[in-house]
């Protein structure tokens, strides 16, 4: 039973090395946990809106345009927006193929392959059950400001932009 578990184990390892270093025209790279805290940190003394989102996610396909038109009008006033897709490995030719009809005007990354999603999902927020879409919104000062669980309006999103712009 060892020998057939261990080509089995190399093929999954082999596919994720490679689904790693092949990404998707459209991201700008994986994060895990510690690499989303210190994306946002980057963006320090701006509103950070991050986004997550998946392809099989109808009501994120639906929300995703607002997600542009937010940057558009909020970017020079101080907003930052993220996606992060939390879509599989086996789902990136879809995920290139939404990008690319998407043509969003902010960075988009992929959640990290492997590891505990639980961890992952934790270490964003510990009210979040992993349902999509989910948005977090950081204050200026990089301190949580306010969860956003399901689908938004671009009039919900931007009530909420808005009242930490000031």
């Amino acid at each position: 039973m060892k020998r057939a578990g261990r080509p089995a184990l190399a093929g999954l390892l082999a596919a994720a090395v490679l689904g790693a270093a092949t990404l998707p025209a459209g991201l700008s790279g994986e994060l895990d946990a510690a690499g989303l805290a210190s994306r946002i940190a980057q963006e320090k003394g701006r509103v950070v809106l991050v986004n997550f989102w998946a392809t099989w996610c109808e009501p994120c396909r639906e929300e995703f345009p607002s997600l542009s038109r937010l940057d558009a009008a909020y970017r020079s006033k101080g907003l930052t927006v993220l996606g992060v897709s939390t879509d599989l490995a086996s789902q990136m030719p879809g995920v290139e193929k939404f990008l690319a009809a998407q043509k969003p005007s902010f960075p988009n990354y992929r959640k990290k392959s492997g590891g505990d999603d639980q961890v992952f999902i934790d270490a964003v927020d510990k009210s979040w059950g992993g349902d999509l879409p989910f948005t977090v919104l950081y204050a200026r000062d990089g301190r949580k400001a306010r969860v956003l669980a399901g689908q938004q309006s671009y009039a919900a999103f931007e009530k909420e932009i808005q009242s930490l712009l000031r």
